[in-house]
């Protein structure tokens, strides 16, 4: 039994399915699979709500061997980024009063190429910025080393390189040194400038997470991760799901919606039934949740939530644009990702005020990527745009009834078009359609994620030194964790976690 049709889920249920065994996937939601990688339509226009890239799909990556062990790599090619820029950073705002140095900076693939192009970009910082890409290229190629398994945390990986003896006292001694760091106190160590550090940091977003809270060793990973290798699907997330919902139906298994699991019987030390809000009742013999620990916590008898120190991610809402064509959307966003932010020092995901207009948006387009029309005609672009979010903030806002929530949806949306005709991509006020908002509480409720969180848990120093986190269901034997909180954030992480657990439990390589 499979709780939960996230990434990590579905990627184990089919992983189990393909090798022999017979797997139920039980999703709470009525109408769609994925969680956070849902797939929402608007007047024609599709919508990738969660990822809209990936690393690890390379030839060889554990993406592309997942694809291929399946045998569903055909009909879901993934595609490279383009190399000349896959991000694209604007950091300023073109008001009467915005600061003269505004920023729009193309990051290409790769860490030289994108040293190079920084150092040519900021003079100032030169020797600083050549020295910080020296050392995260070392730290990322160290961690490539180390094997990783099934629940290893990148503190662990980092650990087992410490206490390896081929590597000297003083990189080991760096090592420590930086697994303490924030990416502020980081960026500082390197003296480089509030404007390289906006550029360098653009995809913050990404984290959901303030500069002076992300952990250093969280920022090299996933950088060197995204140069190393950035893909999307050729026909969007939504496509990889359907194809793993029919890799389980085909081999004899099945994926259930409108299955809420609400306890899990156990006897000794094992979970013998999974019983469901409907008053269904699924005999198992293992258990593999993709639910948040402490929604998990909840189905055990006599177990506290509570007692789960973990701190859920930041909320991101997103806003889904209709614009006219005719903007050259397309051209622009095929295989990129434009970042937006004021400018005005590091960018606040703990206590945002979403009542004023964001300070950092993240723009991507389904349709520039060849997947997001489903309209006869073809006269519109979809734009789906992301900014930080505050989950307190926006439930009191719900809970003061439609109107107030209509309001403040109609103005969160006419801010994020200002900012993007002014800043990002001019003309889109004037050939706007539609927008359709989605608020951290909408999230809740659509992926059941706590606080609307993006990622699980927190990518901050504090919680990437954790290690192994506390789990609802230690000491029976038969109930494992693929959830994002439990193994890290996003489709790759996803995949290695199902794919570990294929080794640990049936002893097969992917």
């Amino acid at each position: 039994m499979v709780i939960g049709s996230g990434i990590g889920g579905m990627a184990a249920a089919a992983l189990f399915a393909k090798s022999g065994y017979k797997v139920c996937v039980l999703e709470k939601h009525e109408d769609f699979i994925g969680g956070h990688a849902r797939n929402l339509s608007f007047s024609g226009l599709t919508y990738s709500m969660g990822p809209q890239y990936v690393w690890h799909f390379e030839k060889d990556g554990v993406g592309d061997r997942f694809l291929k062990y399946l045998e569903i790599d055909r009909e879901n090619p993934f595609l490279e980024m383009k190399k000349d820029g896959f991000e694209r950073i604007f950091i300023g705002d073109r008001k009467n009063n915005a600061p003269v140095d505004f920023i729009d900076f193309s990051v290409p693939a790769g860490f030289d190429d994108f040293s190079k192009n920084m150092t040519a970009r900021f003079p100032e910082c030169k020797t600083g910025i050549k020295r910080l890409f020296q050392d995260m290229k070392t730290m990322f190629e160290l961690s490539m080393m180390v094997d990783r398994g099934y629940g290893d945390s990148s503190f662990i990986t980092f650990m087992s390189f410490i206490l390896s003896r081929k590597y000297s006292f003083f990189l080991k001694l760096r090592v420590i040194r930086i697994l303490f760091m924030s990416l502020e106190k980081f960026f500082d160590s390197y003296k480089i400038s509030q404007n390289a550090r906006r550029v360098l940091y653009g995809h913050g977003g990404i984290f959901a997470e303030n500069e002076s809270d992300l952990s250093a060793i969280a920022y090299i990973l996933a950088t060197g991760n995204y140069h190393k290798s950035s893909h999307y699907p050729k026909y969007g997330f939504f496509k990889l799901f359907d194809s793993l919902k029919q890799v389980i139906e085909k081999n004899g298994g099945s994926v259930q919606t409108g299955k809420k699991a609400v306890k899990l019987e156990t006897s000794g030390n094992k979970v013998n039934r999974v019983i469901c809000k409907d008053g269904s009742v699924h005999p198992c013999d293992i258990v593999m949740s993709n639910i948040s620990p402490r929604l998990l916590a909840k189905t055990l008898v006599s177990v506290s939530e509570k007692k789960y120190s973990y701190t859920p991610s930041h909320s991101i809402p997103a806003c889904c644009l209709g614009v006219k064509r005719g903007l050259g959307i397309r051209q622009q966003l095929a295989g990129r990702n434009f970042w937006w932010m004021d400018g005005r020092g590091e960018v606040n995901y703990n206590n945002p005020d979403v009542t004023v207009p964001p300070k950092m948006l993240y723009i991507a387009s389904s349709t520039a990527n060849g997947f997001g029309n489903l309209a006869e005609t073809d006269e519109a672009d979809s734009l789906v745009v992301f900014c930080p979010g505050n989950y307190k903030q926006e439930k009191a806002i719900h809970d003061k009834g439609s109107e107030v929530l209509k309001e403040f949806k109609s103005k969160l949306s006419e801010e994020i078009v200002e900012i993007i005709d002014r800043n990002v991509i001019p003309g889109v006020k004037k050939n706007f359609l539609f927008s359709h908002i989605l608020t951290s509480i909408d999230i809740e409720r659509d992926t059941a994620a706590e606080l609307g969180n993006a990622y699980g848990r927190r990518v901050s120093v504090k919680e990437m030194l954790k290690g192994f986190l506390k789990l609802p269901g230690e000491g029976y034997t038969n109930l494992y964790h693929v959830s994002a909180t439990a193994n890290g954030a996003g489709v790759a992480n996803g995949i290695s976690a199902a794919v570990g657990l294929l080794k640990k439990l049936a002893d097969i390589s992917v």
